[in-house]
């Protein structure tokens, strides 16, 4: 009786340490859809109903699709490792990087301008082979990746979590955006100083690495990644542009675009390769991705459970029945956001038309921005449903519990870093 009547806050932190503890046992898909049903008794959903809401949202098009996305970015990753090109783009920019420390963290933040769902699964083989014959344990491993695929998101604006914040802070939207490029400086300084000096320091030059051919070589190995890229931001722009100049009203969502970008590099890496049908066969069939798709599918549910037991409005609600201050309000409800569904624009589009209204009348949105987007992007890393820290965890191998260990310290000069920035600003404009 006595848990039945807990805040939905501490509901759902309850059911994230339920996950953490079980996945030290059963694998990780399961715990998600054990706290899913947890989760739904909880907060007081019928087992019929939470059957109901696991079903829809692993069956809904846009789950499918983006499990469709996710198998695709698999088997371009492995093709790229098969035909050998993977190593080659490493090579040729470990030619032009100052170190391999350099290399290990621009890889997943070259591969983070692109916001391809589930992102670092793409740029993980390029850490792996970035760190090969060296002494990196894996969980540096995932928290380089991890941590280092997020550093532009706070304000790159191919980002839908980006676009969202935008709109709803018009008509200051992009001065908000703009000021809050600055919180990547905190986020790289954070993962330059507290992750990237768990690497063992090594030489300069790995042995057998030449260095010729400099930056002319490196991009034409990663010609099939900027294909990608370009399809996927081509055709955003020209639906974009369709709608402005021609009222175009139609649908074309972003995995479309996505979806074409990867089947048209895939077709490149197979050709530049010589890679035949049994290599696509053989990797498709590949038991890594099934197990990956099932994550993706339990984290699907889980968030899909949250939304469906207004949980995050139970959240709310709690926060304003303990009389918290408004400024903590805007920092803790994009926070908890951030963790429920590890997302940017699940976190920004769940709290932030309550930090909009929160805003005092009168006051720029700027430093409130700042401050909404830094601790609702904390939330989203700390995440445990967080898709890309799962992606990256099973590739790895890395133990779940010991991945985060790598993170609290940049995590805490990031958070100290929007404050300050917070505080700076609201001196500013006032």
């Amino acid at each position: 009786m006595f848990l039945l009547s807990l805040p939905a806050l501490a509901k759902i932190l309850l059911t994230f340490a339920l996950i953490l503890l079980l996945s030290r046992f059963l694998p990780l898909f399961a715990c998600l859809f054990i706290g899913s049903v947890a989760i739904g008794l909880w907060m007081g959903a019928t087992p019929w109903m939470i059957l109901g809401t696991i079903w829809n949202n692993v069956t809904d098009s846009q789950t499918l699709s983006l499990v469709t996305v996710i198998i695709l970015i698999m088997v371009f990753s492995a093709l790229l490792e098969k035909s050998g090109q993977l190593k080659r783009i490493v090579s040729s920019f470990q030619a032009v990087s100052p170190g391999p420390r350099f290399t290990m963290a621009a890889m997943p933040a070259l591969i983070g301008l692109l916001p391809m769902p589930g992102g670092a699964l793409f740029s993980a083989p390029m850490v792996e082979a970035a760190t090969e014959k060296r002494n990196v344990g894996p969980e540096v491993k995932v928290a380089i990746n991890y941590w280092f695929r997020h550093v532009w998101e706070y304000w790159w604006p191919l980002y839908p979590g980006i676009i969202l914040a935008a709109s709803l802070f018009a008509p200051e939207g992009w001065k908000v955006i703009a000021a809050q490029s600055l919180l990547s400086i905190g986020a790289l300084a954070g993962g330059v100083l507290f992750i990237l000096s768990g690497v063992p320091k090594l030489a300069a030059e790995p042995e057998g690495v030449p260095r010729s051919g400099g930056w002319s070589a490196f991009a034409a190995e990663i010609t099939p990644i900027a294909v990608v890229i370009l399809i996927f931001g081509g055709l955003q722009a020209l639906v974009e542009g369709a709608r402005l100049l021609i009222g175009f009203a139609g649908q074309w969502p972003s995995y479309n675009s996505l979806f074409l970008g990867l089947v048209a590099a895939i077709g490149l890496v197979m050709h530049r390769g010589s890679l035949g049908y049994a290599n696509l066969r053989d990797t498709v069939l590949n038991s890594g991705i099934s197990s990956i798709v099932m994550i993706v599918f339990a984290v699907m549910a889980f968030k899909g459970m949250l939304i469906e037991s207004k949980a995050i409005e139970q959240v709310r609600w709690d926060l304003a029945q303990y009389h918290i201050p408004p400024v903590v309000m805007m920092a803790l409800l994009p926070f908890v956001a951030g963790m429920v569904v590890g997302l940017a624009v699940g976190f920004v589009g769940s709290s932030f038309p309550l930090v909009v209204a929160l805003i005092p009348p009168g006051e720029s949105a700027i430093p409130y921005g700042i401050l909404a987007f830094g601790f609702g992007f904390t939330g989203m890393m700390l995440s445990p449903v967080h898709l890309c820290m799962l992606v990256s965890r099973q590739y790895f191998c890395a133990d779940f519990l010991l991945s985060y260990r790598f993170l609290w310290k940049p995590v805490l000069l990031g958070i100290s870093w929007t404050i300050f920035l917070y505080l700076l600003f609201k001196a500013i404009m006032s």
